[in-house]
């Protein structure tokens, strides 16, 4: 950039630039599936925020998916929806940030939008996998296929996933929308991937992100 701040790390890695917005943190704590958490501070970008969770490890299989509350520019709860009764932690971040502290640092884009505040945690990516394993197809009572596919948890890593893809809609080359279903499979040390559509392609692009908060 021409003028401006940046700052970067001992590994040359720009770690905070005057130009971009980090992944900010908005709200963390514990949840429990199918029970709305409340932000802490609501996420006022357009774009949905990125959910983050750990569910704790039972030993069973846990399906996964997340429904937002509120609205672009005023986002304000989430949901972990499962069929399995479970719970675990959640953290919420967006490519913005909120003024927290009373003092400190700040920054502004060239549009007038904070986007950081010395007093809010960041959000680092750690992994993103798609080297996924096809494993079965199964059928519905109607003949409908779907495809299953697996990769290794590595849960000791500490990480958190980010589900905001879990359940979405996707779409093939064959421009047929398919069905998706993410699953932690603790049993198996394995997280799960359904695909359902009438047109079943075995090809899978989609990534499992995983992240955590910065210390």
């Amino acid at each position: 950039m021409k003028y401006g701040l940046s700052v970067v790390n001992d590994s040359g890695v720009v770690s905070l630039d005057s130009e971009y917005a980090r992944l900010c943190v908005f709200h963390k704590s514990a949840y429990t599936a199918n029970v709305a958490v409340t932000f802490q501070n609501a996420v006022t970008t357009q774009e949905p925020p990125l959910v983050f969770i750990r569910p704790l490890n039972n030993g069973s299989f846990i399906q996964l998916g997340v429904i937002l509350g509120g609205s672009a520019g005023a986002w304000s709860s989430a949901t972990v929806v499962s069929g399995q009764a479970h719970s675990g932690d959640i953290f919420v971040a967006a490519f913005s940030s909120t003024p927290i502290t009373s003092y400190g640092f700040r920054m502004w884009d060239a549009e007038s939008k904070q986007i950081f505040d010395s007093g809010t945690q960041a959000v680092i990516f750690t992994r993103s996998v798609q080297n996924w394993t096809y494993t079965h197809t199964t059928y519905s009572s109607q003949g409908l296929p779907t495809n299953w596919y697996s990769i290794t948890m590595d849960y000791a890593l500490g990480d958190y996933l980010m589900i905001n893809n879990a359940r979405m809609p996707m779409m093939g080359a064959n421009n047929e929308s398919r069905g998706t279903g993410l699953r932690y499979d603790f049993a198996s040390s394995v997280l799960r991937l359904s695909v359902t559509t009438v047109s079943n392609p075995f090809y899978l692009l989609l990534q499992a992100v995983f992240g955590k908060i910065a210390t």
